[in-house]
């Protein structure tokens, strides 16, 4: 049985007395008295009126449930609160809870700072050479450009965490976004590493010291670069960048390296592509190496936009298979990747001309796309063009006269300063063996070991 102590605020004797009417308890000290329906029809009070006394008229006081730390009897501001109470027990008042939440709050920020010293002792700003254009690969190269190239990084130096770039235009396409970054994150020469302004928790901890792990897609990079002002670093590669792209020549490396790059990111796309189509038919699988094969397959010979309208058809046709009955969602997706395969190979034997789709909105252009098809190949629309009838731009060739005057070799890759980091190596990118989250040295995430 619960008491209550009224402390009236009011002097008016109708308020009063509805007031010790609604907190008037019935004989079991459990329900009510009186329901505030009748309550108020017996005063002649309306619904507003009485909701008005009940929370300016009196204090209830509960003298069984007082603050565990200063003792306040609690103070219920309703029948429904009074029962939320009755249910709590002894909790912290309101003025105790702020105490305790102030409290809570500057433990976290100083352990929040903690954190950061130690991650710029685990995590050091490097000063060295600013990386040059003309020894990176050409993935190094685009990828770079269009990671550094956003406006964020001009403000602090960082970039955006990949996983968080807008869905209107990503970093990179979603299947390969994890990939591209551990080459770009290991590319030689070395050109970019975690900054330690990171937030803490794309890092990986015991207790609270970093074990030099962290998460891929969750971190931000800054451009190793002499310049102790790391928004300075980016400008001069950049720009040096934009003139390979807009001028050429191109490094002599590339011209053996653009074909691969743009057979890797259509089949990106078709393969996003067929993930789309398949969802809106109620239907799913699970792209593995057969898949991309034959995607693979089919963009050798047509174009994107071509390979787009045989997984549209197969897609549609495996949706029907499935609605004659007869099979489960899981055979007539599979069944998806033999339709695409047949129709290229029924396209090419017959040498049919096949209509192109457009790319679809909802398949927008990554950053990495943009710079590559767009200010590397100058090409107007990828996806009217096969990769083996492309070419690059005439400026991609260096002329005779400066092939002479040039007394380099276009393939000598100059040796990395003492001072700059070593490479990381392949295997200190791995999948958490719980969840499967990519992570920098480790191989259990840090949810996965709390569990």
């Amino acid at each position: 049985m619960t008491s209550i102590d009224l402390e009236m605020f009011t002097d008016d004797p109708t308020e009063q007395a509805a007031l010790y009417a609604y907190w008037l308890l019935a004989d079991d000290g459990e329900t009510w008295e009186q329901t505030v329906a009748e309550i108020r029809g017996q005063l002649g009070l309306t619904q507003q009126q009485m909701t008005r006394v009940i929370r300016e008229g009196a204090g209830a006081r509960l003298p069984e449930i007082v603050c565990p730390t200063c003792g306040e009897a609690a103070v219920a501001s309703s029948r429904t609160n009074l029962a939320e109470l009755r249910r709590l027990g002894n909790v912290l008042c309101a003025s105790c809870k702020a105490v305790a939440q102030e409290e809570k709050a500057r433990q976290e920020a100083a352990r929040t700072a903690a954190r950061y010293r130690a991650l710029a002792e685990t995590f050091p700003i490097h000063h060295v050479d600013t990386p040059d254009p003309q020894q990176m690969t050409l993935f190094t190269a685009v990828a770079l450009h269009a990671l550094f190239g956003d406006p964020a990084v001009e403000d602090e130096g960082l970039t955006t965490p990949t996983k968080i770039w807008p869905k209107d235009r990503p970093w990179a396409p979603a299947r390969v976004r994890v990939d591209f970054e551990r080459r770009l994150l290991h590319a030689d020469p070395l050109v970019m590493m975690a900054h330690p302004d990171s937030h803490h928790a794309a890092f990986v901890w015991e207790e609270d010291t970093p074990t030099g792990s962290f998460y891929l897609g969750d971190v931000s990079y800054y451009l190793l670069g002499a310049p102790s002002d790391l928004p300075e670093r980016s400008a001069p590669v950049l720009r040096e960048l934009n003139r390979i792209f807009r001028e050429g020549p191109w490094p002599a490396s590339w011209h053996n390296q653009w074909r691969d790059l743009w057979d890797e990111l259509a089949l990106a796309h078709a393969s996003a592509y067929l993930d789309m189509k398949l969802g809106e038919h109620n239907l799913e699988m699970k792209q593995g190496e057969g898949t991309l094969t034959a995607l693979a397959d089919a963009l050798a010979t047509f174009t994107l936009g071509q390979v787009f309208n045989f997984i549209y058809r197969a897609t549609k046709d495996s949706a029907a298979y499935y609605q004659r009955g007869g099979v489960n969602k899981r055979q007539a997706a599979n069944s998806t990747v033999g339709r695409i395969s047949a129709s290229a190979d029924r396209a090419r034997a017959n040498g049919w001309e096949i209509k192109s789709f457009a790319r679809p909105w909802t398949l927008p252009m990554s950053a990495v796309d943009e710079v590559f098809f767009n200010k590397v190949m100058w090409q107007p629309d990828m996806m009217q063009t096969v990769s083996r009838d492309a070419t690059p731009p005439l400026h991609a060739w260096a002329s005779t006269s400066a092939s002479q005057e040039a007394d380099v070799d276009p393939w000598s890759t100059p040796e990395r300063p003492d001072d700059r980091p070593g490479d990381p190596s392949d295997d200190e990118i791995n999948d958490c063996i719980e969840c499967g989250r990519q992570i920098y040295r480790d191989t259990v995430c840090e949810p996965c070991k709390l569990l």
